[in-house]
């Protein structure tokens, strides 16, 4: 804790001790500061000394990005309300080969590694972001990043997220969660282009107040879905979830010749640690045979007893890359030492474990597009094969991998929940296809992905896991419509149909759509700029999966099928400058024949709001 401290004292003691010489222009530079004199890349772009990106200054879709639910080409499903436990609405593979947590229902409010920005800059540049919407819905997020020298930058990105509940409310300004994150990204890069090295310290601490939904039965109300009032929870009032994360990452290359030939280490360090906590827990909803009562001395008769659960998850990895760039092919050889350790409850029968990997990857260009392929080996039974191609509009991509369980799928000893398990490895294949069609103001983008699971692994309502006998076949038939009409009308709109057969490890929504559409009410050339439109979004088919606190894992139900729903978000955004600013009323046609709809089993999804939201970003 005192390291973690001094280190961010000294960042801070940095970014300001060194105002004055930060400026890399000097007063007499005519050169004015703006989004083009801040860049910034990624660790994959890092690695490869390529891929500088600009800050986001895009009206495009601002108020979408404050919901964390649409990032990319990933779509997520919470329990309904702002930034709560969610997971891909869509079947994944794991991203890594080795030993896994395996609880990971926070990820997506934090950035990955992969996504940790690396900023370089001409002058100090810092951004704010603050959002504020009904039952006290707040964003706060701030970036400051300044350059020391031409060569050496540091950034520090603070979060803060927090939201009141919608049901299980006993009194006025009740929480639902509390998250605060951060994160500090260093970069440097030698006059000469030979060293560079970069890497970032992140934390995070976020506090959630678990319902459990509404009890079964009564979402069959003729009342409102969101009037506390009819709705009970499933859980106490004060059962809560607690995760706290600390990462470190180091990453040191060396290019011994200028261009060509180049060492790299990697260095990842990852500790996580997540406590359940309830104090009157209700036997039914966990689904297990004791019932959390004692017997004290001298008594006849049982007592309430607290549920506690602690796990903790470190993870080491330490990665040497030997390889040829700065040519037609690029390629790299690497060995990846992977160590875990785990406790459960300050017990596991999981030894500290260490595991080898062994890998190559290589890039070129072919057919005037260009070719990717990775190979990665840890032992006969794990394995990690992928290649792309890009060229003609087409993204091309195959993946053969053999995995281990999780950890969480191994084992989990609590008061009530107890399993251990002997899975073998399952297997994997991923096929992705998306072709890109312009015609004229049009562009269309038809796309499928298929999964061919054997032995997959999954949880169903005992919370435990099993593994499916056979083959599971998973099937995404996507088409994307981006276009314009006239001068001031825009539209963006992406339907997902799903197919599955074989056993079933997943519960996805056959149908999906989602979209965004809008007018162009102003618009110039030097900053400023109004924008009028609707996000419209349609499940159908939906016999989604539901959240077991307790484990921090979605687990497979057929006693819950959400009526199909449409949810209308009518936005305005606005640019003023430097500053961006939107106002948002969430599910505006609540009421319109439905009293409301459900996120996820048992969890009603967010109700009629107002939002507010802007941006303001410095560059010097």
């Amino acid at each position: 804790m005192k390291i973690r401290y001094k280190f961010l004292s000294l960042c801070l003691f940095l970014f300001f001790g060194w105002n004055a010489s930060a400026q890399i222009l000097d007063d007499s530079t005519k050169e004015v500061y703006t989004h083009k004199t801040v860049k910034y890349r990624t660790d994959a772009n890092m690695a490869a000394n390529k891929g500088f990106e600009l800050p986001d200054t895009n009206l495009i879709n601002f108020s979408q990005n404050c919901d964390f639910l649409y990032q990319g080409n990933r779509w997520y499903q919470n329990l309904g309300v702002f930034a709560t436990a969610a997971h891909p609405l869509y079947f994944e593979l794991p991203e890594t080969l080795g030993l896994r947590y395996g609880t990971n229902q926070f990820d997506y409010l934090l950035p990955s590694a992969s996504q940790i920005k690396y900023y370089n800059t001409l002058s100090p540049f810092s951004t704010f972001q603050y959002c504020e919407g009904g039952r006290k819905r707040q964003m706060l997020r701030a970036t400051f990043s300044q350059n020391i020298t031409s060569q050496w930058n540091i950034s520090i990105h603070y979060q803060r997220l927090t939201a009141l509940r919608t049901i299980n409310v006993t009194q006025s300004e009740q929480r639902l969660n509390d998250h605060y994150s951060t994160y500090v990204s260093s970069n440097y890069v030698s006059k000469n282009k030979r060293f560079y090295a970069w890497g970032y310290y992140q934390h995070a601490n976020q506090l959630a107040y678990e319902s459990g939904g509404v009890l079964p039965g009564e979402h069959d109300t003729q009342d409102s879905l969101f009037s506390p009032e009819i709705e009970n929870a499933q859980l106490d009032v004060n059962a809560r979830n607690r995760e706290l994360r600390n990462n470190w990452a180091l990453n040191l290359k060396w290019k011994p010749f200028g261009n060509g030939l180049f060492v790299r280490s990697a260095h990842v360090r990852t500790k996580q640690i997540n406590r359940y906590t309830d104090y009157l827990p209700h036997t039914e909803f966990y689904g297990g045979n004791t019932y959390f009562q004692e017997r004290k001395a001298g008594e006849s008769e049982t007592s309430e007893d607290t549920l506690f659960n602690e796990r903790i998850y470190r993870l080491w990895d330490n990665t040497v890359f030997f390889g040829i760039e700065d040519s037609l092919i690029q390629f790299s050889l690497f060995v990846k030492n992977r160590s875990t350790l785990y406790y459960s409850n300050l017990y596991t029968s999981l030894s500290p474990k260490s595991e080898m990997i062994y890998g190559g990857q290589f890039s070129a260009g072919l057919l005037k597009g260009n070719v990717y392929g990775l190979a990665e080996y840890l032992n006969p039974k794990e394995w990690n094969i992928k290649g792309s191609w890009m060229g003609y509009g087409l993204e091309a991509s195959a993946r053969w991998f053999a995995y281990s369980p999780s950890i969480m799928q191994q084992e989990f000893v609590s008061k009530n929940l107890v399993y251990q398990t002997n899975f073998h490895n399952s297997k994997g294949f991923q096929l992705t296809l998306n072709q890109s069609i312009a015609l004229g103001k049009w562009k269309i983008i038809p796309g499928y992905e298929q999964f061919i699971i054997s032995d997959g692994i999954a949880f169903d309502t005992s919370y435990k896991p099993f593994q499916a006998s056979g083959t599971s076949f998973l099937q995404y038939f996507k088409i994307s419509l981006n276009g314009q009409v006239g001068k001031v009308f825009f539209t963006q709109n992406q339907f997902i149909k799903v197919l599955q057969s074989g056993p079933r490890i997943s519960q996805m929504p056959g149908l999906a759509y989602h979209s965004a559409h809008w007018v162009e009410l102003f618009r110039r050339k030097r900053g400023y700029g109004v924008q009028l439109g609707f996000n419209l979004d349609w499940r159908a088919d939906v016999q989604s999966e539901n959240y077991q606190p307790l484990t921090g894992q979605w687990y497979l139900q057929d006693v819950f099928q959400i009526r199909p729903y449409f949810l209308f978000d009518v936005f305005t955004h606005i640019r003023i400058q430097r500053a961006r600013v939107y106002v948002k009323l969430h599910n505006t046609n609540q009421g319109w024949g439905s009293p409301g709809y459900f996120a996820a089993p048992f969890y009603p999804g967010q109700n009629r709001r107002v939002e507010i939201g802007v941006v303001w970003t410095f560059y010097d």
